[in-house]
This record gives C-alpha cells, sequence and structure tokens, in this order.
C-alpha cells in the first residue's frame, strides 16, 4: 500500500500529443552549462535585492557569467529568452517557469537522495499487525516496511534538499507533514506534481493475505498517482478533523505510519455496505464516542452521525 505511484500503464498517442516541437526546445535550451549559470545569475541577484523579477542589463549580467565571449554570451542567452528569462528595456530577469527551474536545481531535485541510518517508527503493520515499523531512504524515496514481514507500506518522493540538515527522525516528520500536505490538495481535486485536475475513485488491493480499500487520485495531465487507504480521505473530512480536535488529537500531527496503528485497533474502522459501487462506513472513536461518516466511490461523504456509547 503506497502513497505514491509514478509508474502508470502508458497510453503512446497521449505522448506523442504532449511531446510538442516547443516543449522540445526548451528542454534543449537547458542543456548547456553556460545558460543554467545565466539562469542562477538571475536567481542570485533577485536573492541580492530581495526583488521577485529584478532585472540585470546585458552588462551586468554578462559580468555575472564567467568565462566566453560576448557572441558566445548573446547566443546562449538568446535560448533562454522567452521561456526561463523576460527580455525588458532594462535588461533581463527570470521568468517564473525560470525561477522554478532554479530553485530546482538549488534544491537538488535531480539529485539523488543523502543516505541515512534507518530508524522506527510508532504505527501497525496493516499486513500483519505488527508494531517494527521502520523508516528509510530507499529508490530515492521515503519508504516505511514492516521488519517483521517485510511489507512495504508507504513511499514517498524524497528530494536530496529535504534530508540536508536533518536528523532521520526530523526527515521521518518531514515525510509525514508532506504526505498529509499532499492529501489536503488531492480532496480538493488538484495534483501535488503539477496542480491539474485529479480524478479519484475506490479499487481493491492486497496487502500481505489482507484485503483492503483504497482511494486512487490520478492526474489528467501528468499521471501521478497516490494511493491511500479509504480511511484517510474520510478522516480529513472537515466533520472528522474537528471531532479529533475535540478529542485532544490533531490529525495534521499524527503522521500517516501512526494513522495505520488506528486502523489496526478499530478506532479507525471501515464497513463496506456495497462493492459495486463503492459504499462504506468509516467510524471513528475517540473517549465513547463515535462519529460515523458514510463514504462513496468518488470519496463524496454524505452523512455524518455522532454516537455516544
Amino acid at each position: 500500500m503506497t502513497t505514491e505511484d509514478r509508474g502508470h500503464e502508458r497510453d503512446v498517442g497521449r505522448d506523442a500529443e504532449h511531446v510538442e516541437q516547443a516543449v522540445i526546445d526548451s528542454i534543449g535550451a537547458l542543456g548547456n552549462r553556460q545558460r543554467l549559470e545565466i539562469l542562477l545569475a538571475l536567481a542570485e541577484a533577485e536573492w541580492d535585492h530581495r526583488t521577485n523579477g529584478y532585472v540585470l542589463s546585458f552588462t551586468e549580467l554578462y559580468d555575472a557569467v564567467e568565462g566566453t565571449s560576448t557572441s558566445q554570451f548573446s547566443y546562449h542567452l538568446e535560448k533562454l529568452v522567452g521561456r526561463f528569462v523576460d527580455e525588458t528595456e532594462d535588461g533581463y530577469r527570470l521568468t517564473d517557469t525560470g525561477g522554478r527551474l532554479v530553485r530546482a536545481i538549488f534544491s537538488g531535485v535531480y539529485e539523488r537522495p543523502s543516505a541515512f541510518e534507518p530508524i522506527d517508527l510508532e504505527g501497525a503493520c496493516l499486513a500483519c499487525d505488527s508494531t517494527a515499523l521502520v523508516g528509510a531512504c530507499r529508490d530515492d524515496g521515503f519508504v516505511v516496511t514492516c521488519a517483521d514481514c517485510e511489507a512495504t507500506l508507504v513511499t514517498d518522493y524524497l528530494p536530496r534538499s529535504q534530508t540536508r540538515s536533518r536528523t532521520p527522525a526530523e526527515i521521518a516528520e518531514s515525510t509525514g507533514c508532506r504526505i498529509w500536505s499532499t492529501v489536503v490538495l488531492v480532496r480538493g481535486g488538484v495534483c501535488p506534481e503539477c496542480y491539474s485536475r485529479v480524478d479519484s475513485t475506490v479499487e481493491s488491493a492486497e496487502l500481505g493475505n489482507r484485503s483492503f480499500y483504497t482511494s486512487a487520485s490520478t492526474c489528467r495531465e501528468c499521471r501521478f498517482t497516490i494511493h491511500l487507504p479509504v480511511e484517510v480521505p474520510v478522516a480529513f473530512h472537515p466533520a472528522a478533523i474537528g471531532f479529533c480536535w475535540e478529542h485532544d488529537i490533531s490529525l495534521f500531527d499524527v503522521p500517516i505510519w501512526e494513522l495505520f496503528g488506528s486502523i489496526q485497533s478499530g478506532t479507525l474502522s471501515t464497513t463496506v455496505l456495497s462493492e459495486s459501487p463503492f459504499e462504506a462506513t468509516v467510524e471513528i472513536r475517540c473517549d465513547g464516542e463515535t462519529l460515523a461518516l458514510e463514504v462513496d466511490d468518488s470519496l463524496t461523504v454524505r452523512a455524518i452521525e455522532r454516537l455516544e456509547r
């Protein structure tokens, strides 16, 4: 059961449709060290002057980039103008796309994350109920596995910047926060990768010898998909967040692997009413009170009932 999936079935026709010449030209424009140094120089000027879109004259920009003739510099600069750099009456500045690219370079998105020692985590395995969970860096991602049955419970992207200046415990904590930010975006129908629209549905899944229902949310454009136990998006309905808060539980401070412990213990439970179309009741139990929420195959919560024991 994963929180992230980048390996989708490819639609060859759709791929060809998206690979336009403008895309090829944009990517090709970046394949040169001096062009990247031009972008970095403009970004440094923004930082030094604390001004987004700070403009450098041709001479100022040329002086900031070493090791080339003016003719070569002009050639490389022209390749960036339009998509990554704006040309103004006073000089040159980064476009929003150029700024995003520079931030990706600074953050190390294109580099492998720094390795760190595996860390023991609180929570429970959904496959075998063990509480021996381990967080580690694997295949450029943060992965939570069960030390007893070796089931993989969580996989999430781990950029190099997230591992800098953080202990393993802090890396785990930051991953938990980022997963919830992804859940909030997906709940609003927004792709956490490209901000296009996502379509969500409920699917059945196997983990070990157990069957589960998961929400599968897939972006229409970049095809990023996030899989979550169906209980998770229901738990982040405003009524559920408020119910937990009344009982001194802040869901945003509970990482997903600890939420698995609530599922395993029955504190968060699901009763399936219909498989096709999917309908279920999800119950949250706290201090003798129960909040019941009904959810359908589009992950829409239709009814809420509060019960006391």
